[in-house]
């Protein structure tokens, strides 16, 4: 979606990042990385580190708390698609996508909760892993994502503690060590754009390692899901998000 023009810039902006990242310790975030680049539908902001080096240096809650502080505090902006793209050796790209946002129309509010309902048959299928404050779960729509989600029930990712956004990040790159996957990008939407009301992420994998590594792993679990949402007369994605026409993202 970046012009050329702004292509142009972020490498430049990488370089001069990289140049002044050689005096920073590990636990600084350069006030660099906290300047967003404008785009036409939104912003990003440009981090140098990778996704598993800002995990490994314990910087993640930090970095993450500090741009959603300039997307959420300074701009006044709460509707947004938030999407994490690697940049391989230039590090990560955050986007804050927000400028159609009137044309979103939100999650139903509803008593019920897909991600806190564990009685029902689907979030018992689709779950894989509960640890401590996170769950991880296969899509419920059968996409090639997983997704992280907090126990606790929350809707905006500046709504968790230090620690819990900490753990959350975490978590993320353990399970994609543990599965043995890379990804593609990784999304957070916010306010209007979401489809459910209880915070989200998900972690989009390439179609062929999702068919290596994840379908083959959990095959079974996979045909029990498709086999409810084909026969289950009552819907049970409906029952929760309602008749809604999903996002790519």
């Amino acid at each position: 979606m970046a012009t050329k023009q702004n292509d142009v810039i972020d490498k430049f902006s990488y370089l001069s990042i990289k140049t002044q990242q050689e005096t920073e310790t590990n636990s600084e975030i350069n006030s660099l990385w906290l300047i967003p680049y404008s785009f036409k539908c939104g912003y990003s902001f440009q981090c140098p580190l990778t996704f598993k080096q800002l995990i490994d240096r314990q910087m993640s809650q930090k970095y993450f708390q500090e741009i959603l502080t300039v997307t959420e505090q300074n701009n006044k902006f709460y509707d947004f698609h938030m999407r994490l793209r690697s940049q391989g050796q230039y590090g990560l790209t955050v986007d804050f996508i927000y400028k159609n946002a009137d044309d979103q129309s939100g999650p139903i509010k509803d008593d019920a909760c897909i991600s806190c309902d564990m009685n029902n048959q689907l979030s018992q299928l689709s779950l894989i892993r509960q640890n401590p404050t996170t769950y991880i779960w296969l899509d419920t729509q059968l996409r090639n994502k997983l997704i992280v989600t907090p126990r606790r029930h929350i809707e905006r990712l500046s709504n968790m503690t230090k620690e819990e956004m900490a753990q959350f990040w975490h978590d993320t790159q353990v399970v994609l060590d543990e599965e043995g996957c890379d990804w593609q990008s990784m999304v957070l939407n916010h306010g209007k754009y979401r489809e459910h009301v209880h915070l989200q992420m998900k972690i989009n994998i390439e179609q062929h390692q999702w068919n290596q590594y994840i379908k083959k792993k959990y095959e079974k679990k996979i045909q029990q899901m498709q086999h409810l949402l084909k026969y289950n007369e009552n819907n049970p994605i409906e029952t929760y998000v309602g008749h809604q026409e999903f996002n790519q993202w």
